[in-house]
């Protein structure tokens, strides 16, 4: 029952941080347009996309099941969902580029950047403090 509790609070902590990233997204975005102007601004949301769903779908992957069940079965899920996170990541980027007219680079890679680290720190942040 611990370990269910542990993959419950992982998944939270997961939710958590990509919730954060989500509205780092949206201020950074609304900030651009107010300065820059709308190219940039959706170039930035563009970036914080392919940091946010990405992600999204990997944490669905990987929680799919506790290691009470089956560490077999985590792993398994754990490895799809990288390799989908992998795949969408490099997907929302291509597609930006090819459909996207006009597009502010350094916006949308500086706010995927942002939105990375975020990501990175956040979540060890939050594991650190329920292992400890």
């Amino acid at each position: 029952m611990e370990k269910q509790e542990h993959n419950k609070d992982n998944k939270f902590a997961a939710y958590k941080v990509l919730s954060v990233i989500a509205v780092m997204t949206a201020a950074v975005s609304i900030i651009l347009l107010i300065m820059n102007g709308p190219i940039a601004a959706y170039s930035a949301a563009l970036g914080g996309l392919a940091c946010l769903l990405p992600n999204l779908l990997f944490a669905r992957f990987a929680f799919r099941y506790s290691a009470s069940e089956s560490v077999g079965l985590v792993m398994r899920w754990f490895y799809i969902g990288e390799a989908v996170k992998i795949i969408v990541t490099i997907l929302i980027f291509a597609l930006s580029i090819i459909w996207v007219k006009e597009l502010n680079f350094a916006a949308m890679f500086l706010t995927y950047i942002v939105a990375l680290m975020l990501n990175i720190h956040g979540l060890a942040l939050l594991i650190g403090r329920q292992n400890s």
